[in-house]
């Protein structure tokens, strides 16, 4: 680790390049942007003393998703490498929950711009042919989706790229016994759409299924979740209610439940499976970015097609059939229980 200073409109970092460290502010502010230095720049946030940024590009092979500026002059920030995040982590453990309620944030507000972007593909597909008629609000939402899509092929990396990564199960070492081990049986419910969260869960053997409106005519099946997996995060870090209900579909299923107030203690017995934890949100979060990139393609697909710029294809056809099933969805957060 080592301390580095900036001066006044000094780039830290670009939007697009490679990263292999984090940084925490020491003095001063940083300011973070979208297509800085371009006619589209915007200006996400600030970020001042004690916070976190960059940290994707530690935990995972995470390209630059923003460019970060020294605000004014001497600007100083330690630089942190992914081999030094054991050291980090042990001198000030609450960082460990800092990362964690930023990378769910993030996570939940992409969210809810996923959910935006699937609702107005269902407004332009349900408007086909009538697009004179449209609301300004919808006409807004296209351009906002058309900028965001050029964003994203602007940058170094494309959307298929975001596929190479290394799988966190590719790079998990051996957990060995953990305390609070449960063990449940087949159709167990483990928690409910609508409960309060106050946990997550790592699984250590068995299988275990994300339904929304389980047990009613609605039910789907979100995801199938194996051994070495987590979920439920977002209950124990931003104590919202679940999103979706999980339930138990192999006998002998064991899970190890871990609270907030366990992370401290777990990072000291187990470092190495706190950092899988913050890899799994990395990752949530990277993939929720490609699927809200493909869905701006869309878009952009959709709106070419109107203005006699193309053509759209079966596979964009089923795409669209996809995103409008999504939005009519009665619990269309598919990616955040």
């Amino acid at each position: 680790m080592q301390e580095k200073v900036f001066k006044q409109n000094e780039v830290i970092f670009w939007e697009g390049s490679a990263g292999k460290c984090m940084y925490k502010v020491i003095e001063g502010t940083v300011c973070v942007f979208l297509g800085y230095g371009t006619k589209d720049e915007t200006k996400l946030t600030e970020l001042g003393e004690g916070r976190i940024f960059g940290e994707m590009a530690v935990l995972e092979a995470w390209t630059r998703s923003a460019t970060v500026v020294a605000a004014h002059d001497e600007v100083k920030v330690l630089e942190i490498s992914a081999e030094e995040l054991s050291n980090f982590f042990s001198e000030d453990p609450e960082q460990i929950k800092m990362i964690m309620k930023n990378l769910s944030r993030r996570l939940r507000e992409l969210t809810e711009d996923y959910t935006e972007v699937c609702n107005t593909i269902s407004e332009m597909h349900r408007t086909r042919g009538e697009i004179d008629s449209r609301k300004e609000g919808l006409l807004s939402k296209i351009k906002k989706f058309l900028k965001d899509y050029d964003r994203f092929f602007n940058l170094s990396t494309s959307l298929e790229a975001m596929e190479t990564y290394e799988d966190i199960e590719q790079i998990r070492e051996e957990h060995g016994e953990m305390r609070e081990n449960l063990r449940f049986r087949k159709e167990q419910v483990i928690f409910r759409q609508g409960d309060a969260g106050d946990c997550m869960y790592y699984i250590g053997s068995g299988t275990v299924g994300i339904y929304t409106d389980y047990g009613t005519e609605q039910e789907v099946k979100l995801a199938e979740l194996n051994e070495n997996q987590f979920f439920g995060e977002m209950g124990l870090i931003e104590k919202l209610p679940r999103s979706a209900t999980a339930v138990v579909l192999e006998d002998d299923t064991v899970l190890t439940r871990l609270t907030e107030e366990g992370l401290d203690r777990m990072f000291e017995e187990r470092p190495t499976f706190i950092l899988l934890a913050m890899q799994h949100l990395s990752s949530r979060l990277r993939r929720l970015t490609k699927e809200y990139g493909k869905a701006c393609r869309t878009v952009a697909k959709m709106n070419d097609e109107e203005n006699g710029r193309g053509e759209l294809t079966m596979n964009d056809e089923d795409g669209i059939r996809y995103y409008v099933a999504l939005a009519q969805s009665r619990n269309n957060r598919w990616m955040y229980f």
